[in-house]
């Protein structure tokens, strides 16, 4: 009886100790498990992580670019404005010259005496028009330095002209107050060759001139 009751306790302890192993066993398999589980998560946190940063890096990178970009669009757009303004500038300041040496000339050609060789002058325009207009019966209009100064001339200017154009030419004088001559026949057809006129007509190219000798 005693030994089978020894007997007895040994296979309960086996039993006891069976079972031991067995959730030893258990709980250790579930331990690794969950430190692969956790390796694993953290290898996914740390990639994640990494992703992120280097993301965050190449956003970080485009968005300084592309302000180094609008930077140098803004510089080229300030400086290409600056040389626009100043060459606006530079020609406003030279036409602003131009008109006033124009606007100078025009009032010093309504007064003969500040015109060089004014009787040449006068008899020059005066047959240039009159030639243009084929001759004839002609009226001059000019001012009154201008009837002054042609008066000696208008037989002789008739001559040449009736010569030159091959009609009969018969010229009147009439003070309208143009400095220089505008030319007017029978027919209604006019040469305007007063000094203002002539200016007028040579606008561009005097103004040429003038920046070329000035500027």
């Amino acid at each position: 009886m005693v030994a089978e009751s020894s007997m007895g306790s040994e296979k309960e302890r086996a039993s006891k100790e069976g079972k031991k192993k067995i959730i030893d066993k258990i709980l250790s398999d579930a331990e690794a498990e969950a430190k692969d589980i956790l390796t694993y998560a953290e290898k996914q946190v740390q990639e994640i992580m990494s992703g992120t940063m280097s993301e965050a890096n190449a956003m970080r990178e485009e968005s300084l670019k592309k302000g180094r970009q609008e930077a140098a669009t803004e510089k080229n757009r300030i400086l290409s404005q600056a040389r626009l303004d100043s060459r606006r500038a530079i020609l406003e300041a030279k036409e602003k010259e131009l008109s006033a040496i124009l606007d100078e000339t025009k009032a010093k050609l309504k007064d003969a005496k500040k015109i060089p060789d004014y009787d040449e002058v006068m008899r020059r325009i005066t047959m240039e028009a009159c030639t243009s207009i084929g001759g004839g019966d002609l009226s001059l209009k000019t001012d009154s330095p201008g009837i002054k100064s042609l008066e000696k001339e208008v037989k002789s200017l008739e001559k040449e002209i009736s010569k030159a154009t091959g009609v009969k030419t018969k010229l009147k004088l009439v003070d309208e107050g143009i400095s220089g001559v505008v030319v007017e026949s029978e027919k209604g057809v006019v040469i305007d060759n007063s000094f203002i006129t002539r200016l007028e007509r040579r606008k561009r190219e005097i103004r040429k001139d003038l920046a070329d000798i000035i500027f």
